[in-house]
């Protein structure tokens, strides 16, 4: 049964909200659409890496597979590589990308809203300029390691599809360029390193033959025949491989500079001087010749041919004159240690011997450390030309045809989705917290007074309440449908506030008539109606009732009563002088059911508080006290006039009427807040809910109303 009324609460809700769930999702709808569709759609591209963690020494003969922790670290370690500034940077050169409509500073339609606000200002230096377009571009770059694998995505969104793959694949591309750089940089770092070394051994070396000449002048002098005869066919080679080095380079200098008749007249061998003859004279009849001559051709060949041989020959000579270089040097070495070791030999002191052999074994030592690094710096310069990227391109970026920005089927669900969430949590925030109340126990929780009626909403156009050309009244159905859903609910209210005077509203014996209060928070909500069926309801119940219309600002009891304006009203009768103006000139009984009426007439054009304050209403409402037992004040709404506020303090009860799902609940609090803070202590306060839409058929209520 819950769930069932629940559901109806939520349906009528629906219901009664209706239009503005319509109007509110409509216009959401309509807003985000457009902006869906002027969003620039944007594209992404995705170029793959794979990162290879084994070495790339193409020298290396055996390469290892490493282990899979330092892999891993290895691996996380190129994905920040590639997310530096530097990659970026080399991407944005390479493109432009400062100069660019899109990732450029201060180009972009939000750069320029930024700076007209003065959020922002433009980069006044080359390098703010940069550093602006390196966020730029990193905004639109996405890095990511796929899993646990060694492969890396990289990925770039632009506005322009083909920006997107190019800049991809730039990315990747900057970053294997970078690796190679710096694989090479590291090579070459060493290679220096290494070369500085030999050329400290290479000095040390030239130190150690100072000194074994230094000793081995000392033998000579100490009178060693066939240490001496060594030293001589030494210094013979050396001599000689000095002579034959210092030719080599200057032939080679001659070699390189291109001038061959030099060269030629250098080498002196006669085969080169004659092939140098016969060009020099093969050169002449060429020059000798005009450009259109049939023979020139086939002399120009021949020229060339003789060049060739010239040079094929010199370079043979250049050769060989090498060979005899090492071969002097080798000379040279072997007298050098057949030297050596014949001094060990020798009969020489012992403290020479020592000294000779110290200085043999550092000069081993030195000439093992030269050649090992001799070794490692020819090496290291193959190396740096044979570097390999340590990641390679598996799969470069391809032009993406599909944009992944906006997702137009996804957004308009999503938007079609919240429109009519966020209409509907607008729909139940007007109707729960700033719209009227829709419930009874809104009512009370939100207004902490009883509610004693739910008056439904009624149709006049299917009864027919009022006279030919009379305007029909709600209040006409206590006569005319006493068996109503409407009727029953005033006699409800009837009964219901007699708890809250404390005692039956029918005046017994010796007990004044009790005052009911009926007022609104706001124009329009019944309460007129409200207390003329309730002072109808009493006087069917048998009670001597009196109905005062105190709306002077906008009396309409005459309206429901279908009775015309008096001469005389009751606003005459408060503002005249007791002989001017009796009650009997504007009192009126009503003929369906015996109440008494105090009619009001027209508006008032002067403030009315002093009115209803004044010493003839206090005597008249005690008067009335006197007679009837129900006295019912149809007086303003609280929020715009204070009346009801200052007759507030002479009632029994006060009704206090909220026209459903219309009247502000704040309006409302704030209005029993008012009445509360006038009316006498012990004065009763309830509510009734007037106009109820579609109440729906419960039980015994269906049965019996008609």
């Amino acid at each position: 049964m819950d769930a069932e009324i629940d559901l109806r609460s939520i349906t009528g809700l629906l219901q009664r909200q209706v239009k503005l769930i319509l109007t509110t999702a409509a216009i959401i709808l309509a807003v985000s659409l457009c902006i869906i569709y002027t969003l620039t759609p944007r594209y992404s591209a995705t170029a793959l890496l794979m990162v290879d963690t084994t070495s790339k020494d193409l020298l290396a003969r055996e390469r290892g597979n490493g282990n899979s922790g330092a892999d891993n670290a290895r691996v996380e370690s190129e994905v920040g590589i590639l997310r530096s500034d530097q990659v970026l940077i080399d991407v944005i050169r390479d493109h432009s990308l400062i100069a660019d409509d899109e990732f450029g500073r201060g180009t972009g339609w939000k750069d320029r809203l930024l700076a007209l606000l003065h959020l922002s200002r433009p980069p006044s230096t080359a390098e703010e300029t940069l550093s602006a377009a390196v966020d730029s571009l990193r905004s639109a770059v996405s890095i990511s390691r796929n899993g646990l694998t060694y492969l890396i995505s990289i990925g770039v969104t632009s506005r322009d599809p083909q920006k997107a793959a190019a800049l991809a694949n730039a990315m990747a591309e900057a970053y294997i360029r970078r690796q190679i750089a710096a694989k090479v940089a590291a090579t070459v770092a060493a290679r220096d390193t290494i070369d500085g070394r030999v050329a400290a051994l290479n000095a040390v070396m030239i130190e150690n033959e100072r000194r074994f000449d230094v000793y081995f002048n000392r033998m000579e002098a100490a009178d060693k025949p066939e240490l001496s005869r060594l030293r001589e066919d030494l210094e013979k080679a050396r001599t000689e491989q000095l002579r034959q080095s210092q030719r080599l380079a200057a032939l080679t200098t001659l070699a390189a500079s291109g001038d061959m008749a030099a060269l030629v007249a250098e080498l002196g061998t006669p085969a080169l001087l004659q092939l140098h003859k016969q060009r020099e004279s093969l050169a002449q009849k060429v020059a000798g010749l005009s450009e259109n001559a049939p023979a020139r051709a086939r002399l120009v060949n021949d020229l060339a041919g003789l060049d060739a041989m010239l040079r094929d020959n010199s370079a043979a000579e250049i050769g060989g004159l090498k060979k005899r270089v090492a071969d002097f040097d080798d000379h040279a070495r072997s007298l050098r240690q057949q030297l050596r070791r014949n001094a060990l030999q020798s009969d020489l002191p012992p403290e020479s011997l020592a000294e000779l052999y110290g200085m043999q074994q550092s000069a081993e030592i030195v000439q093992a450390q030269y050649q090992n690094l001799l070794a490692k710096l020819r090496e290291l310069d193959v190396q740096s030309d044979l570097q390999m990227p340590d990641s390679r391109i598996v799969s470069a970026a391809l032009v993406p045809t599909i944009p992944v920005f906006p997702d137009t089927s996804l957004s308009l669900g999503l938007t079609l989705a919240c429109s009519f969430l966020v209409a509907i949590g607008a729909a139940v925030l007007r109707e729960y917290f700033v719209g009227g109340f829709t419930s009874e126990n809104q009512v009370e929780a939100v207004l902490k007074v009883p509610l004693t009626a739910v008056l439904p909403h009624q149709d006049l156009s299917e009864r027919k309440t009022a006279k030919a050309g009379e305007e029909p009244s709600v209040a006409d159905l206590m006569v005319a449908a006493p068996l109503s859903r409407f009727s029953e609910a005033i006699r409800r209210l009837r009964l219901n506030i007699e708890p809250e005077r404390g005692a039956a509203i029918m005046k017994p014996a010796g007990r004044n008539g009790a005052v009911v209060l009926v007022t609104s928070a706001l124009a329009g909500e019944g309460k007129s109606t409200v207390a003329l069926s309730l002072g109808r309801a009493c006087a069917l119940a048998g009670q001597k009732t009196l109905l005062i219309d105190c709306d002077l600002r906008k009396p309409s009891i005459c309206k429901h009563l279908h009775v015309g304006e008096p001469r005389q009203d009751f606003l005459d009768y408060l503002r005249l002088d007791r002989q001017a103006v009796t009650p009997s000139e504007f009192a009126v009984s009503d003929p369906l059911s015996g109440l008494h009426v105090l009619l009001g007439g027209r508006r008032s054009d002067i403030p009315t508080d002093s009115l209803v304050t004044s010493d003839k209403m206090v005597r008249l409402l005690a008067l009335a006290r006197q007679h009837f037992d129900c006295i019912v004040l149809d007086t303003p709404p609280v929020e715009p006039v204070v009346d009801a506020l200052c007759l507030s303090r002479h009632a029994d009860v006060v009704v206090f009427v909220i026209k459903w799902a219309s009247t502000p609940q704040t309006i409302a609090k704030r209005g029993l807040a008012m009445l509360r803070k006038n009316a006498p202590a012990g004065a009763g306060v309830v509510s009734v809910l007037n106009r109820r839409q579609r109440m729906g058929s419960r039980g015994d209520l269906a049965y019996y109303a008609r």
